[in-house]
């Protein structure tokens, strides 16, 4: 994996925190945790930017940011006891073929 796969995906986790954040928040606490969660989310987007093409790291950091968003959405719903939507998780899958495809094609 490239450096700027890595700066790609580690800022899409991240990105997944602080969305979570966001929504769950309740302390200060949680609120600066949260914030330096976006700090590093936009750290690490910017950072790919040096090893990767604008729209591809903009493209990447997008699909893997809501494949991780909806995916926590989605098991949080499956833990709580909630049925799994199917056609949600194909559209996941189709998600995430979609942008292994273009990075796939840019190398």
């Amino acid at each position: 994996m490239n450096k700027g796969l890595f700066f790609v995906l580690l800022g899409a986790i991240f990105e997944c925190g602080w969305a979570y954040g966001l929504k769950h928040a309740d302390s200060n606490l949680e609120y600066l945790i949260t914030i330096c969660f976006i700090c590093v989310s936009f750290f690490s987007f910017m950072s790919a930017f040096k090893y990767l093409l604008a729209s591809v790291a903009y493209t990447l950091f997008i699909g893997f940011g809501t494949l991780f968003i909806v995916s926590a959405e989605i098991l949080t719903d499956y833990f709580n006891g909630n049925s799994v939507d199917y056609l949600r998780l194909f559209f996941i899958v189709t998600l995430l073929v979609g942008v292994l495809g273009i990075k796939g094609v840019k190398n």
